[in-house]
């Protein structure tokens, strides 16, 4: 139990490639992966998609790379086997920061249950180690892991009560959505690694039983807008995760996709949005991953943690 999901993924990178590795990741994704693998002392390789967000395999096998981080995207599961087969030789760690309530495979799992995610706890990553070779490795990683000081658990939670009041729907309208715009996101960032907080491991052991009844009204939830969307004209393509963690919509003008569910007072938008820019600072040459390039402008995400009225 960790900090973050980037925590588990160091970590495992460092148990299976002592002395650093060329490691493939998906370009249509959070500059924090990418980070995590520099952290580890190794190299990204930028992979691309399919048009369904799958790891796009029929080119797998001409990388040379010695680990491959499998992100399933706003919860769309990849083929591990597939995956296997195109590279048999790799380390796979199958990044579920999205994907919560999908199984645990490949060598490692990583989950995150920070906020934003599914569960949404604030801070907290999970880490499974699935092949046995590498147990004895991790557990000597993660028995030098601190946890937070007092403060920094204060200072978490305190930032926890001041994003849910400005999310509440009025000052979210006034305010937040105009910072949110404005935000920076720095590319590159320390990775600082720490056990989960005692307090959210407290919060997340008591939410598990509720976890399946939350994905089953997820996957309610997103068949209800996929359903509204499927004839409209703004919408040429729709579809959800296992978890149905968020609605996918492929569009060729998002900001009228924004401006329709603006009117509900529903917050939509591109996730991701500068994952192309992000990933040139660790390497990435423009064309490297086109379907990726495409993607990032033409896809909307619609939250599903709740049901809409539409």
């Amino acid at each position: 139990l960790l900090n973050r999901a980037r925590t588990g993924i160091v970590m495992a990178l460092r148990a299976a490639l002592s002395n650093g590795g060329r490691v493939g990741v998906v370009a249509y994704n959070c500059h924090t992966v990418a980070n995590a693998i520099v952290a580890a002392g190794c190299e990204p390789v930028f992979v691309d998609v399919t048009e369904d967000l799958h790891i796009d395999t029929s080119y797998l096998s001409s990388l040379q790379m010695d680990a491959l981080i499998v992100t399933n995207l706003f919860g769309v599961r990849n083929d591990i086997n597939l995956i296997r087969a195109a590279q048999p030789n790799a380390i796979l760690i199958v990044d579920n920061a999205h994907g919560y309530g999908l199984p645990a495979e490949g060598d490692f799992t990583v989950y995150s249950i920070n906020q934003g995610k599914f569960p949404s706890l604030g801070e907290g990553g999970i880490l499974m180690v699935n092949n046995s070779e590498y147990l004895a490795t991790i557990d000597n990683q993660y028995i030098y892991l601190p946890y937070n000081s007092k403060c920094q658990v204060v200072k978490l939670y305190m930032m926890m009560m001041i994003k849910s009041w400005m999310h509440i729907p009025i000052v979210y309208g006034l305010i937040t959505r105009h910072l949110k715009r404005r935000r920076v996101i720095h590319y590159k960032e320390n990775i600082k690694m720490t056990r989960m907080a005692k307090g959210v491991n407290h919060l997340y052991t008591s939410i598990l039983p509720s976890v399946p009844q939350q994905i089953a009204k997820q996957r309610q939830n997103a068949q209800y807008i996929a359903d509204h969307l499927i004839n409209k004209k703004m919408a040429t393509n729709v579809w959800y995760g296992n978890n149905a963690f968020m609605v996918i919509v492929r569009c060729d003008n998002p900001e009228q996709l924004y401006q329709y569910f603006a009117q509900y007072g529903i917050e939509t938008s591109t996730h991701f949005a500068k994952a192309i820019e992000w990933a040139k600072h660790f390497g990435y040459v423009e064309g490297m991953c086109p379907m990726s390039e495409i993607l990032i402008k033409e896809l909307v995400m619609i939250p599903t943690y709740k049901k809409l009225k539409l």
